[in-house]
């Protein structure tokens, strides 16, 4: 079976530089990485990956959520937000948007890894 083509939305480029090595390490192929979310809307466009590892907090005018919102509605690509902050109102707000996860950042490695397996296996039935 092929592997995931997922795209990064990160505006941390130190952050973004790991989890692209960590899914390259399992495997997995990176279209893109971008920092903003007008950015990572014509990259779901250009590069049709299989999945997108959103950042809640990025720059530009759109904050991940918005991003993931207009991603879902116009090309149907599942989502996996990327956060440092699960507070009650962003979570609500993540909600509506049909996440198909979320991953915590600054995770200890071992726990890292185990999430991005769970995470991107069960994106495979996709």
């Amino acid at each position: 079976m092929e592997k995931a083509k997922i795209l990064i939305v990160e505006d941390e480029a130190i952050i973004a530089m790991e989890i692209e090595s960590q899914l390259q390490s399992l495997g997995y192929t990176v279209t893109s990485v971008v920092n903003t979310g007008e950015k990572a809307i014509k990259k779901a466009e250009e590069d049709k990956p299989d999945l997108i590892l959103m950042d809640i907090r990025i720059k530009g005018e759109m904050d991940g959520i918005d991003t993931a919102e207009v991603i879902r509605n116009r090309f149907g690509i599942p989502v996996i937000f990327s956060t440092a902050y699960l507070d009650q109102e962003r979570i609500e707000r993540a909600k509506i948007t049909m996440p198909f996860g979320y991953r915590i950042k600054f995770q200890k490695k071992p726990s890292r890894r185990t999430t991005w397996i769970k995470q991107l296996g069960d994106h495979q039935r996709i």
